[in-house]
């Protein structure tokens, strides 16, 4: 019996003619794009190609196995992974996912295993399969199981153990292994189909002949499916207890694969004729049915290698030029031709849904079926007033279907006069009265009543404020007008209520407006508001650019009615805010609002200049959401959404310093100097991967997080030596967050140069040898200064020998001589007497000579001639001017430079013979002390002092004293300060202060003598 039923069913699908073929085909293609999204990788965009194998890891990864390497898919890139068998084609044949490891089977020979951050390693051992592995599938008890081409093999507590005879297998070779949702496991062998029992010791032969078995697959209704990759047979095998039931059809074309969807709808991808789809396969007559999707409809290839479902509903399907992806729309298209753009959309309370787009006649849909209406194109406004009724309005006038069960569309008035002929409409609202309130582009805001139209007066707000760009009716009796620039109006019996961008609006053009239990929701180009109990509050949102330019706003009650979800849309797409985010965001500063979003389907012009058809979303009488998108009107059941997707699992996949690839499984420890730190990071996300975002932070760095929106890199230049710990969270396109943030420790090694010790020791260095340097500089200073005052000295006592050997001599033997003259003339002769005073004043001149010659030739004197000379000094000169004299010495005697010596001794004296001869001072005292950082002598009376006018520069006229003083302390580098007290009120006497730097006074000790033995 049951060969004849598979014979027919072959005969009826060979049989089929073309025609039917083709239309199943073009059937199939619109079931697809109505039900399905579809997208494609190809080898030629950086996709795999010849996609044998595909699992779906627990991390969130497709992983694909393909004839050169191992592919691991984040729904965004490829990244290769070659398995490396030594010499062997590296081909993937199967994969199998479990837990976090990763089981590969190898077309050359055997299966390896792969684990986050190891290598791909080859089992080993006696009984791991050794031929190509065919496919692999784990049991309940974790146990992992091989079909290879040299056997069946088990994997259970770390060792491989082969199946065979004794275990009911009979088999030399196994093509297919599935573990189906009862626990039994089924076996394709190299001619019969086995299966084993959850808990059976045994395997039990089906009776069903097989070859060449490529995939097993369960039905809803828990039948087992098998495809044969030659033969193009298909089975359906039924097991009630031990009872064994099975059918069997022949394709056209081989079916390397087949899987059920979530729907129920079974997928068979076939070598040469792409997908077949079988909606409800009841039995395997069904394929007489099946619709077809190959590569002239959008499909990578028509060689289909392998097909998988993974956990969130996609079907991928990997063909021998790239990678395809299914996965089931939840915004529905509708039946408005296609060719109906920009559609101003009214709920009928009917059921039905009324459109008016930009180009066309208005129309209305039910029960998929569309109508035509009267009122021609364009519509630009559509409205449902409180008693069902339906307002279209446009250039050619208002317009007007009076009760639910009217199907029509009457003329009901013009524009206002006034209006150009195209001008359009850009909102209305019918108030509790039944008067119908209209804004006109560029005209202003009108009332239709019973007479006319009625112009209602402006805004005093300017011309960008003439007319409302958005309206409605609320159910309290309120009217809501929305303005562009930030104003928003609401009307009622006479009394108008204003709030403006002062009023903390900032929305920027009001464009949506929507009511719900006593809150009037505000949106506009830049978030949302809304209005309660008279007050305006903006509601806290994403500042990443999102919700910018709302076009509508729905409210769908929840629970009691009293709560709504509240769902917007807006440019970057549809978004659904829960009832619960609400209140924690309107209640909690500060929150970050989660919601849902349903693809990026805005695209309508959003020009605040343009009119754009209002509403762009309304809530139908059955629940469903309708929205006129850039692609058309689509449509959602809000009670019938997918579960909402966990926050991805983000992680760090590489560590690039300086251009050098590093491994970024362990903390980091760098080398000193490192420039650029560039780190790697990614997310799986297969169903948006586009719309993840991500941000990170580097402790140590940086003081908050950094929205580095979709980027998947951060990049750091010039870290400082420390330590630094980065870390970085992924949200998806519904803004939920990483349930963990992947984090990388890092530590930047600080250079030798850097340390403190060594800054520390080159402190040190750098002080020494600036002291050097100081101390080298001063010593050759005070050497030039000495060698000019050696010099200085050899010159005198060169004029001290001219003139004692010349002058000197000549005048006293020119004294001798006037002598010996004055002694020829008698005594008493008065030119004797004038000439003994001459020789007498000759005398004196020779004594100041002398003198002076003596002065000119008078060496250094030694620490003890200083003190005794100036000590002897004042005490002659005290005797001499009857005047009191003191003398003190200060601080540890140190030898000064012979060459300085000389010089501080005539400033002295010089001071001191001052002091006594022209300051008629009752004490002179002198003190002379010894600093460690300088030689100072000082000389000081109580005189008369010295008019104040003689202490510049250029000293008293036709007198010597002081400017010598100033010009021999210039010569030694020394400073010279005079204090005078006279001129001034009480002020008495003369202080002379000489200070010389030690450098120069001093004489150097040498260094290597110890200080104990060191003179003074």
């Amino acid at each position: 019996m049951l060969p004849s039923i598979a014979l027919s069913i072959a005969l009826a699908l060979a049989l089929a003619p073309a025609s039917s073929a083709s239309e199943a085909a073009e059937t199939g293609h619109e079931e697809a794009s109505d039900r399905l999204e579809h997208r494609r990788w190809l080898s030629s965009d950086g996709g795999p190609s010849q996609v044998g194998a595909i699992a779906h890891a627990a991390d969130g990864y497709l992983w694909l196995g393909t004839n050169d390497s191992l592919v691991r898919f984040d729904g965004l890139r490829f990244r290769r992974q070659h398995p490396g068998a030594s010499g062997a084609p590296a081909i993937v044949s199967s994969l199998l996912s479990q837990g976090d490891a990763l089981w590969v089977g190898l077309r050359g020979g055997g299966v390896a295993r792969a684990r986050p951050g190891a290598a791909l390693a080859r089992e080993r051992g006696p009984g791991a399969p050794g031929g190509v592995v065919f496919g692999l599938a784990q049991d309940r008890s974790q146990a992992v199981w091989a079909a290879a081409e040299d056997g069946l093999a088990r994997r259970a507590d770390g060792a491989w153990r082969r199946i065979g005879f004794e275990d009911g297998f009979d088999e030399a070779s196994a093509s297919a292994v599935f573990v189906d949702r009862d626990g039994v496991l089924w076996v394709a062998g190299a001619h019969k189909l086995y299966y084993l029992g959850d808990g059976a010791q045994r395997f039990t032969d089906t009776g069903l002949p097989v070859a060449g078995v490529s995939q097993i697959a369960q039905a809803p209704d828990g039948a087992i499916w098998l495809s044969e990759r030659h033969s193009g047979k298909i089975h359906r095998v039924a097991l009630d207890e031990r009872t064994v039931s099975f059918a069997s059809a022949r394709l056209a074309a081989p079916a390397n694969s087949l899987v059920f969807d979530g729907a129920g709808g079974l997928w068979l991808g076939t070598a040469g004729r792409g997908l077949l789809h079988v909606a409800h396969p009841d039995g395997v007559a069904a394929l007489a049915g099946a619709s077809r999707f190959t590569a002239r409809q959008g499909l990578s290839s028509d060689f289909v290698w392998r097909l998988h479902l993974d956990g969130a509903g996609n079907l991928w399907v990997g063909t021998n030029a790239g990678l395809d992806r299914f996965r089931p729309r939840v915004l529905a298209p509708s039946a408005f031709p296609a060719d109906a753009l920009n559609v101003a959309l009214a709920a009928g309370a009917d059921g039905s849904m009324w459109g008016g787009p930009g180009s066309g006649s208005a129309l209305r849909l039910q029960d998929g079926r569309v109508q035509a209406l009267a009122m021609p194109a364009p519509v630009n406004s559509a409205i449902r007033d409180a008693e069902g009724g339906v307002w279209m309005a446009g250039p050619a006038g208002i317009w007007r279907a009076r009760h639910p069960a009217q199907r029509q569309l009457d003329f009901v008035a013009d524009l206002p006069p006034g209006a150009a002929g195209q001008a359009p409409v850009r909102a209305m609202a019918r108030d509790a009265q039944g008067v119908l309130w209209v804004s006109v582009n560029k005209v202003g805001l009108f009332r239709l009543e019973a007479d006319g139209w009625a112009k209602v007066a402006g805004t005093p707000h300017g011309a960008s404020q003439r007319m409302p760009v958005s309206a409605l009716a609320a159910p309290d009796g309120w009217l809501w007008f929305g303005y562009r620039d930030g104003l928003l109006e609401a009307r009622r019996d006479g009394r108008t209520l204003r709030w403006t961008q002062a009023d903390g609006l900032g929305v920027g053009h009001v464009t949506a407006l929507a009511h719900h239990a006593a809150r009037t929701w505000v949106g506009g180009q830049h978030g949302l508001a809304y209005v309660e109990a008279g007050r305006l509050r903006r509601l806290p949102l994403p500042g990443d650019g999102v919700f910018d330019n709302i076009y509508a706003i729905v409210a769908v009650p929840t629970g009691d009615g009293l709560q709504a979800d509240l769902w917007l849309h807006a440019r970057a797409g549809i978004f659904q805010f829960p009832a619960a985010e609400l209140r924690r965001a309107m209640a909690t500063p500060g929150h970050r609002i989660r919601y849902r979003s349903f693809d990026a389907l805005g695209g309508l012009a959003n020009d605040p200049h343009q009119v754009l058809p209002l509403p762009t979303a309304v809530r139908a009488a059955d629940g469903r959401l309708w929205f006129s998108t850039g692609g058309g009107v689509v449509s959602l059941d809000p009670a019938r959404l997918p579960p909402a997707e966990p926050g991805p699992a983000v992680e760090i996949e590489a560590v690039s310093v300086d251009g050098a690839r590093l491994a970024s499984d362990a903390p980091l420890s760098l080398g000193a100097g490192v420039q650029r730190i560039a780190i790697d990071y990614t997310a799986p996300s297969l169903a948006a991967p586009e719309r993840l975002s991500f941000r990170y932070r580097l402790d140590g760095f940086d003081t908050d997080w950094v929205d580095a929106g979709r980027a998947r890199q951060a990049i750091y230049t010039g870290l400082a030596p420390g330590a630094y710990v980065f870390r970085v969270i992924a949200l998806n396109k519904d803004g939920v967050p990483s349930a963990r943030e992947a984090v990388l420790p890092l530590r930047v090694a600080r250079a030798f140069y850097r340390h403190p010790l060594f800054l520390a020791a080159a402190g040190l260095l750098l002080l020494a040898a600036l002291r050097m340097v100081y101390r080298t500089t001063a010593r050759r200073a005070a050497e030039r200064v000495r060698d000019r005052l050696q010099e200085r000295h050899r010159e005198r006592e060169r004029i001290a020998r001219e003139l004692h050997d010349t002058l000197l001599q000549g005048v006293h033997g020119l004294v001798l001589r006037f002598q010996a003259a004055a002694d020829m003339l008698p005594p008493g002769a008065p030119a004797r007497a004038q000439l003994e005073q001459a020789l007498a004043r000759a005398d004196q001149v020779l004594v100041e000579g002398r003198d002076r010659v003596r002065a000119l030739r008078g060496g250094p004197l030694d620490t003890g001639e200083l003190h005794e000379a100036l000590a002897a000094a004042g005490e002659e000169l005290a005797a001499q001017w009857t005047c009191g004299f003191a003398f003190t010495v200060g601080g540890t005697v140190r030898r000064l430079q012979p060459a300085i010596l000389d010089e501080v001794y005539r400033i002295g004296h010089e001071a001191l013979r001052n002091a006594f001869a022209h300051a008629r001072a009752a004490q002179v005292t002198v003190d002379v002390t010894y600093r460690r950082a300088a030689f100072v002598l000082t000389v000081a009376d109580d005189g008369c002092g010295i008019d104040p006018s003689w202490l510049d520069e250029h000293g008293r006229p036709d007198h010597w004293g002081l400017l010598g003083m100033r010009e021999r302390a210039e010569r030694i580098g020394a400073r010279l300060d005079i204090d005078s007290g006279a001129g001034r009120e009480g002020g008495r006497g003369t202080r002379v202060v000489l200070t010389l730097p030690a450098r120069i006074a001093y004489r150097r000790r040498p260094f290597w003598r110890p200080s104990w033995l060191r003179g003074a």
